[in-house]
C-alpha cells in the first residue's frame, strides 16, 4: 500500500489546475499520468523516460489519452523550452541517476517560477519487515544485495537517501523546500520482495488473467477473486497502523518532498 499513499499525497500536493502543463520525469508506465488525465482532461500533460521500454509501456497504457511522450536524458538535455511547466512530478528517480543534483538542476531549468516539484525516493531509513534480507546485510555486516530478486529495495539503484540527504539534494539544485515527510512505514513482512514478485509475474504475461486484472494498477474490476480480496484486506489492515503511529519521521519506506521554484 506504499505506492497508494504515496500516489495519494503526490496528487493532492501537485494539487492540478484547469489547463495547467504538467511534466512526469521517469514517467515509467504512465502511472501517474493516467491518474491525471482522469482528474481533468484540460490538463497538458506530458511524459518523459530514458528507458525506452518503459516508455513503450506508457504509450499502451495511456492509449487514447492526450499525453504526449518523449526519451528524455536528465544527465544530458531534457527536450523542452526552460520554464515550461506549472508542475512537475519525479516519483523514485533521483537514485537511479550518475548525478543526482544535475538532474535536479536539470528539473528545475524547465520549471516555471514558482512552480511546483513533487519528488519520491527510497528511504535509506527503511523498516526490517520491508525488506528483511538488506536490512539485516546492512546493519550487521555494511553491504546489500546490488541485483536480481533479493536485491529487493536496492535493486538498479545506485544510492538510497535519508529524509535530510535527499532534502540537501533538492535545496542544492535551487529549490525551496515546501513540505517532507515519510508517509508510509508499517507494511507486511516482506512488503517489497512481494510487491516485486507480483509485478514480475504480472509482466510475464503468465498470470490468469482474472488474477492479472485484480492487482492491474491501471485497471478498476468490479469484482476480484477471493485471494486477492483475503490479499488486500491483511494488507489494508496493516496500513492502517501508518494513520495511528510512526515511530520516527525520518523512518519509513519512501520520502516525500514539494519544493518550490
Amino acid at each position: 500500500m506504499a505506492l497508494k499513499r504515496r500516489a495519494r499525497l503526490i496528487l493532492t500536493s501537485i494539487d492540478p489546475k484547469q489547463g495547467e502543463t504538467i511534466l512526469e520525469v521517469g514517467c515509467g508506465d504512465g502511472y501517474y499520468l493516467h491518474m491525471l488525465s482522469n482528474i481533468d482532461s484540460s490538463l497538458k500533460l506530458f511524459g518523459t523516460d530514458y528507458d525506452k521500454r518503459g516508455l513503450a509501456a506508457a504509450k499502451g497504457n495511456l492509449a487514447g489519452k492526450n499525453v504526449k511522450l518523449s526519451f528524455g536524458d536528465l544527465m544530458k538535455k531534457l527536450p523542452f523550452k526552460s520554464n515550461t511547466f506549472d508542475k512537475i512530478i519525479m516519483s523514485e528517480v533521483a537514485e537511479h541517476l550518475p548525478g543526482d543534483i544535475k538532474g535536479l538542476k536539470e528539473v528545475y531549468r524547465i520549471l516555471k517560477k514558482g512552480g511546483i516539484l513533487c519528488l519520491t525516493v527510497p528511504n535509506h531509513n527503511y523498516p526490517i519487515f520491508w525488506d528483511p534480507v538488506n536490512w539485516v546485510l546492512e546493519h550487521i555486516f555494511g553491504t546489500h544485495v546490488k541485483s536480481g530478486f533479493w536485491a529487493g529495495l536496492w535493486n538498479m539503484h545506485i544510492r538510497l537517501y535519508t529524509p535530510d540527504q535527499i532534502a540537501s539534494v533538492v535545496k542544492k539544485a535551487g529549490f525551496k523546500i515546501q513540505d517532507i515527510q515519510t508517509p508510509t512505514f508499517w507494511t507486511i513482512p516482506f512488503g517489497h520482495n512481494i510487491t516485486h514478485l507480483g509485478a514480475r509475474i504480472l509482466h510475464s504475461g503468465k498470470m490468469p488473467k482474472i488474477y492479472a486484472d485484480s492487482i492491474n494498477k491501471f485497471k478498476s474490476p468490479t469484482q476480484k477473486p477471493l485471494l486477492t480480496k483475503v490479499y488486500f484486506w491483511i494488507v489494508n489492515l496493516v496500513d492502517k497502523l501508518n494513520d495511528i503511529w510512526i515511530p520516527h519521521q525520518d523512518w519509513g519506506v519512501g520520502v516525500f518532498i514539494k519544493a518550490i521554484k
